[in-house]
């Protein structure tokens, strides 16, 4: 159960508000926190967490956030090996509001720099993987790459498409799953997504693209698995969110670590659930994320 994760790798930075601003508007935090996290990072650790041997291809700055980045992902058993240092490390700008809605900032530092040179040189990780999972925080030339690459080898290809952004379908062709949120799914297939029969309408239109299964992450309302055989819906677990940073993370990686360890879609999407549930009653990116014992101890 071997996973590759290409992807980004960040510091948050993050304020705890009563409510996030509006246009123009200023206001307090009444808590401040640096957060080891960015998209890849988040999915590499909380893949590690739950059993699956990963390894991480990614860089960050020779700079103490750097350090701190690299320590936290040895500490979680995340392979390192693949990942470079250079510049400044990335970071995010994360505000949590007290019913535990976010937005954030990306300033993308030395994930800018991630390259085709670099993924060469870091080849046989994905290789030797069973599932190479990415995400959009690194230049998009480099997904596309890695993507063309790792279908060729006959891996999973799972892509989070977070910052969602356009893909064109030569990309689109060679992902197994992509795991977009109601935003994403909204800007990548160009109809509105409001609804969970809204979200199916789009997931439905964007498998012409290419993708065998859309899983669309509808936070309260759970999920939808979406393919060209089957639409089935995935509650959610009840729970009180806290703070809903690394929910979407957490999620794309346990639906790969449960593909990896050979269950069906619908009970890797059942799986991610539980595991992203967890973690919105949490605070914080990876100091949220849960190890496997967690998961199967908790009751819902």
């Amino acid at each position: 159960m071997k996973i590759a994760v290409v992807g980004s790798i960040n510091m948050d930075l993050v304020s705890h508000v009563h409510h996030l601003p509006k246009a123009g508007e200023t206001i307090a935090s009444h808590d401040f926190m640096l957060i080891p996290g960015g998209k890849g990072a988040n999915q590499a650790v909380a893949a590690a967490r739950l059993g699956a041997h990963v390894s991480m291809i990614g860089m960050v700055g020779e700079d103490e956030n750097g350090t701190i980045m690299l320590a936290g992902m040895t500490e979680a058993q995340v392979h390192v090996e693949g990942i470079k240092r250079a510049g400044t490390t990335g970071m995010a700008f994360i505000n949590v509001s007290d019913d535990g809605e976010n937005n954030i900032v990306l300033v993308p530092g030395a994930n800018a720099q991630v390259s085709i040179e670099h993924i060469d040189e870091n080849l046989s990780i994905i290789e030797q993987s069973d599932v190479v999972l990415l995400q959009l925080e690194i230049p998009l030339r480099v997904v596309e790459y890695v993507v063309k690459k790792a279908a060729a080898l006959g891996k999973l290809v799972i892509l989070n498409p977070a910052p969602a952004k356009a893909l064109s379908q030569e990309l689109l062709q060679h992902v197994h799953t992509l795991t977009p949120n109601e935003t994403e799914l909204a800007i990548l297939s160009g109809l509105p997504v409001t609804t969970p029969e809204e979200a199916g309408e789009a997931a439905r239109k964007l498998l012409a693209s290419g993708p065998r299964r859309i899983i669309v992450t509808l936070g309260e309302k759970g999920a939808l698995l979406v393919t060209e055989e089957k639409t089935v819906h995935v509650p959610a677990c009840r729970v009180e969110p806290v703070d809903t940073t690394a929910a979407g993370d957490s999620f794309t990686a346990a639906f790969a670590v449960g593909m990896a360890k050979g269950m069906s879609d619908v009970e890797a999407a059942g799986f991610a659930s539980k595991v992203a549930a967890i973690v919105v009653t949490r605070r914080g990116a990876q100091p949220s994320l849960p190890t496997l014992a967690e998961v199967e101890a908790h009751s819902f």
